[in-house]
């Protein structure tokens, strides 16, 4: 096989894993993780975690971020570079401008994380009020993995009719701005549209991995003796976290692996009704 071949079958294994709005579907339906992943195992790891080595709790939520922030990354260079980033050196600046501001994002919120926390804790030590700490921990994760990554697939959409005429970055967003200005109920409709499409794909990801993916895996299970599930390891040093980490993001890329189909068939429908046309883009130009 050549090195082009590899190059082309590399890329488009990142494309299924992390292209459009992939990912999202964990984050607004944690349980199609679970999926890959034995219940069994998941308790050990979970009680284990919470109880004798809660120590590590700060290690392996840093972790999960780590996780994601790895994930997104990726996602902004299949969004930016759709040829080997040699060929498209001219979006080299723009890819490492998202990065810059993904940290920040995530700085901010992490920032707010702590302030909330020393907040719960000086109201719980002084007044004896104990705000939902983990609860709001979660809530705020899930509301900033889920709104990236909409953010970010929406208006990569609304941009890619430019990008693929080869604009760059800040002309392309100057003229679809101009757009969006003089076309307001026509764009506000296409992305409410996009967004619906967007949750009736996870939706229907979820049914079928709850009905159809799950009952042909567990009968493949019994009927070869052959575990397709991964297992965690019960958490009693760093070594058993890393490897717990490792799982979870086999497990988070198998999902997304499964949810591509889903993609691939919204985004053409997507890219049909486009509000930005040859026309448009034609009277644009000129």
């Amino acid at each position: 096989m050549s090195s082009n071949s590899i190059s082309k079958f590399l890329r488009q294994v990142l494309t299924a894993l992390f292209s459009e709005y992939n990912g999202i579907q964990v984050f607004i339906y944690p349980y199609t993780l679970m999926y890959w992943i034995t219940g069994g195992s998941l308790l050990v790891a979970i009680t284990s975690l919470l109880s004798i080595s809660i120590h590590y709790l700060p290690i392996s939520f840093f972790g999960v971020i780590l996780i994601y922030v790895a994930f997104i990354s990726f996602k902004l260079y299949t969004m930016y570079f759709t040829k080997p980033h040699r060929l498209e050196l001219h979006n080299v600046n723009d890819f490492w401008d998202s990065i810059i501001r993904l940290h920040l994002y995530l700085f901010i919120t992490l920032m707010i994380l702590m302030v909330f926390f020393v907040l719960s804790e000086f109201l719980s030590y002084f007044y004896g009020i104990k705000l939902p700490l983990k609860q709001a921990v979660m809530a705020l994760f899930r509301i900033f993995t889920i709104s990236l990554i909409l953010i970010y697939y929406l208006w990569s959409t609304w941009l890619k009719p430019y990008r693929n005429r080869s604009y760059s970055k800040k002309r392309a967003e100057k003229l679809c701005l101009g757009f969006i200005i003089h076309h307001p109920w026509e764009s506000l409709r296409f992305s409410v549209i996009t967004l619906l499409m967007v949750l009736v794909a996870v939706r229907a990801y979820a049914l079928t991995a709850l009905y159809v993916l799950s009952p042909i895996f567990d009968g493949l299970s019994r009927f070869l003796a052959i575990k397709f599930s991964l297992e965690l390891s019960r958490i009693h040093n760093t070594g058993s976290i890393l490897y717990d980490l490792f799982v979870v993001a086999a497990a988070f890329m198998l999902s997304n692996l499964c949810f591509y189909p889903f993609i691939v068939l919204s985004q053409k429908l997507i890219t049909a009704i486009h509000p930005i046309k040859l026309k448009s883009l034609t009277n644009a130009k000129a």
